[in-house]
């Protein structure tokens, strides 16, 4: 018989197939792995550097922030450009331990924690032309998941105190949001706010987002978001303006002077 493990609460089940859904935690079953499950510091290693990221901050790799991460995926494949989809749901990722709080000079590149994945992050961070962060809104928010994701790249935007340095100068960014209800900007704003502090740069038209609404059930998200046209015309426009104004060609980085905390 073979076993199963839920990616987002753990659970195990037994079965030639996983459930539809997870009856702990409700997941789909595209959540669930077939035991024995790599380490994901193994499968971490593994990714490869590319010229564009697609960083899914949802706890469900497989919901509605997969619909709008393959969509992005999909102008990726037709522009034939290079890309590595990172569902952070399925690495280990730590909170930050907030270094700087206590010597300015003990946040840096590399992080003081070396015993999660983030390590291997920031290479694919670093060696990239432009990203793409796809989000869910949790309470008005982004996940937590997410945050500590983007906390710990405190580590590349503080490099600048410490020698000069600024490993994320000019990489465009793009932002997709989805939820429920409300906090849509929100979340976006809140999203943009750690890259503009790291030199990141938005493409023009680089945030959509979708909320489906507090008067429907949030089941009947996904058939929603799955018929929602317009929304993947404009998931489809954030990719293109990523590509295309992060192969601009203008030199400006010399010019340009840190102002952040």
């Amino acid at each position: 018989m073979k076993m199963w493990v839920c990616n987002n609460c753990g659970f195990i089940h037994s079965g030639e197939e996983p459930p539809k859904n997870c009856p702990r935690c409700g997941a789909e079953s595209g959540e669930f792995d077939l035991m024995p499950v790599k380490p994901s510091s193994e499968r971490a290693k593994e990714l490869k550097p590319a010229d564009y990221l697609i960083i899914n901050g949802s706890k469900h790799r497989a919901h509605n922030t997969r619909l709008f991460t393959d969509v992005v995926a999909e102008v990726f494949r037709e522009q034939k450009k290079s890309y590595q989809v990172i569902n952070l749901c399925e690495y280990r990722v730590d909170m930050c331990w907030h270094c700087y709080s206590m010597f300015q000079n003990l946040c840096h590149d590399p992080c003081q924690n070396q015993d999660d994945d983030m390590k291997y992050f920031y290479p694919l961070l670093k060696k990239c032309k432009g990203f793409i962060i796809v989000s869910p809104i949790n309470w008005n928010n982004m996940s937590a998941l997410l945050k500590h994701f983007l906390d710990r790249l405190t580590s590349l935007q503080n490099m600048f105190l410490v020698d000069g340095t600024t490993p994320m100068l000019g990489k465009t960014c793009g932002i997709v949001v989805n939820g429920h209800e409300d906090g849509a900007y929100k979340t976006s704003f809140d999203i943009l706010m750690y890259l503009q502090n790291m030199g990141c740069v938005l493409a023009p038209y680089g945030i959509t987002y979708t909320t489906h609404g507090a008067n429907f059930k949030t089941e009947e998200d996904k058939p929603y978001f799955e018929a929602d046209k317009k929304t993947k015309e404009f998931v489809r426009a954030v990719a293109n303006n990523v590509i295309k104004f992060s192969e601009a060609k203008f030199d400006y980085k010399k010019n340009i002077i840190p102002a952040c905390e």
